[in-house]
């Protein structure tokens, strides 16, 4: 099984435990029974929020943020951003996740943005961390 994680998985598991944590520490520790789907462009957007963002301080050491964006580039199979994306969602923003989905024939994409979740098309599906953590047993 192929998926997308959105950025929200990846800063919602550097942060705290629960769900998205739980795939990605699955993902992380190579036990997973699923690949993740990942492009520089979403890797650009995790390691925005983590690093530039001084709020997440409060959450996240620097140095920890930066250690845990590099250890996703270095792991991760990266595959080239998708090409530019179709207004498919009533989120702009969140086309080009679609994109990579559909470009790379990934299974679900897993987030906790309700634009997405919402999205009538669910084409492929899309899951919380939650229901996928359910699907694969992780």
């Amino acid at each position: 099984m192929r998926v997308v994680l959105d950025a929200n998985i990846w800063v919602s598991a550097a942060i705290r435990a629960g769900p998205a944590h739980r795939i990605v520490q699955a993902w992380l520790a190579g036990s997973a029974s699923f690949d993740v789907v990942i492009c520089p462009a979403l890797i650009a957007e995790v390691e925005e929020v983590l690093t530039q963002r001084p709020r997440m301080r409060k959450w996240i050491a620097l140095d920890v943020a930066e250690h845990f964006v590099e250890t996703i580039r270095v792991l991760a199979d990266l595959v080239p951003d998708p090409a530019a994306a179709e207004p498919t969602t009533r989120d702009v923003d969140d086309d080009y996740l679609v994109a990579l989905a559909r470009e790379y024939e990934a299974d679900h994409i897993v987030t906790g943005d309700k634009d997405l979740l919402e999205w009538p098309e669910q084409l492929p599906p899309v899951l919380t961390p939650a229901a996928f953590v359910e699907l694969v047993g992780e």
